[in-house]
C-alpha cells in the first residue's frame, strides 16, 4: 500500500514554480523498507529514506519534521492515496486563507464492500465534512494535513511519544497550535482515499475506534483547557446525556434496524470514550493492525 502511496504523490499536478520533496519515515528497527524506497529513486525527486528504529507513531513523525526542508509540510499515511490536486489544493488553501494548518477529506475504500452489510457513512462524515474550504477548526489529524512551517514549528519535537501507542498525539499537537492562535481550516478538495481492509471493516472495530478517538479529543481538550475540572465536569455531563438517550435507543433498535443500532451506538462509545478519557489504548484490538 506504501507504494501506492508514493506514486499517488509523484503524481500530484503542480503549478509551475512549486515543487516537494518525498520524505519516507521507516518506523522498524531492521529498515525493512529501505530496499523499496531505493527502488523509487528513478523519481523526481529521488524518496529521501529515514529511519527511525524507536517504536511509535510520534517518534517516526517526529523524525520526518526534522528531516523537512520545505516551507509548507503534508503528512499522508501509508494506507492513503492521494487526488491529483490534493497538494495544490490545500497549498491554494492556505494563502488564500491566510491559514497555518489545513486539512481534508479521508474517504474511504473498503476491501470488501459487499461485507459490511451497513452503512458507514456516520463514522466518516460528520460536521466536518459538510462545511466549505476556509471553515475554521479548532484541531486536525495527520492523515491528510498541511502545515506552515514557519508558524508550526520550534524545532523541537512537536508529537508526544507519550501518546504514540495509543493516538491523539496529532489531535494534541495541532489543538495547541490553535489554542496558541494558529488558523487551522478545512480544504474540502484536498482529497485523500484510506483503505480499509475486511479485518479493520467491521462494525466492533467501528465503535471501537469511535471509543477511542473520544478518549484521544477528550484528553487534549482537558489537558489544555486553563480550567481542567470544569471541563471534566462538562464533558461528564455531555456524555452521561448521551448515554441516557442512545442507550435505550441502541438496545431497542438493535435486533431491528443494524443500521439505527451502529448510529446510535456510536453515540453510546462517545460517551463512554469520554468517561474513561485517562485510559488509553490502541485503535484495534489484539491482532489488528495498529497499536
Amino acid at each position: 500500500m506504501a507504494r501506492r502511496t508514493l506514486e499517488s504523490v509523484y503524481a500530484q499536478n503542480l503549478s509551475a514554480g512549486l515543487d516537494f520533496e518525498m520524505i519516507v519515515v521507516d518506523n522498524t528497527a531492521s529498515g525493512n523498507a529501505r530496499g523499496w524506497v531505493a527502488s523509487l529513486s528513478g523519481h523526481n525527486p529521488s524518496p529521501r529514506y529515514v529511519q527511525e528504529p524507536t517504536p511509535g507513531i510520534s517518534h517516526a513523525r517526529n523524525a520526518g519534521v526534522a528531516a523537512a526542508r520545505g516551507e509548507f509540510l503534508a503528512f499522508i499515511d501509508d494506507d492513503e492515496t492521494a487526488e491529483p490536486e490534493w497538494l495544490a489544493n490545500l497549498y491554494r488553501a492556505l494563502i488564500g486563507h491566510k491559514a497555518d494548518i489545513g486539512t481534508g477529506p479521508v474517504h474511504p475504500v473498503f476491501e470488501n464492500k459487499a461485507s459490511l452489510g451497513w452503512d458507514p457513512a456516520p463514522f466518516f462524515y460528520g460536521k466536518r465534512e459538510a462545511m466549505p474550504t476556509g471553515g475554521e477548526l479548532e484541531s486536525a489529524r495527520t492523515g491528510n494535513i498541511m502545515l506552515r512551517v514557519a508558524t508550526c514549528f520550534d524545532g523541537t519535537p512537536p508529537f508526544d511519544p507519550r501518546l504514540g501507542r495509543s493516538g491523539g498525539e496529532d489531535t494534541d499537537f495541532t489543538h495547541g497550535l490553535h489554542r496558541k492562535g494558529r488558523k487551522i481550516i478545512w480544504v474540502a478538495d484536498a482529497v485523500i482515499h484510506e483503505f480499509w481492509p475486511d479485518a479493520k471493516a467491521s462494525l466492533p472495530a467501528f465503535l471501537r475506534r469511535k471509543l477511542v478517538t473520544a478518549r484521544n479529543t477528550t484528553l487534549v481538550r482537558i489537558a489544555r483547557s486553563a480550567r481542567p475540572l470544569p471541563a471534566v465536569a462538562a464533558m461528564a455531563v455531555k456524555a452521561l446525556v448521551q448515554l441516557a438517550v442512545f442507550s435505550p435507543l441502541a438496545a431497542v433498535s438493535y435486533p431491528i434496524s443494524r443500521q439505527v443500532y451502529a448510529r446510535c451506538a456510536m453515540q453510546v462509545m462517545s460517551a463512554f470514550g469520554k468517561l474513561t478519557f485517562w485510559l488509553r489504548a490502541g485503535y484495534y484490538g489484539q491482532g489488528g493492525e495498529r497499536t
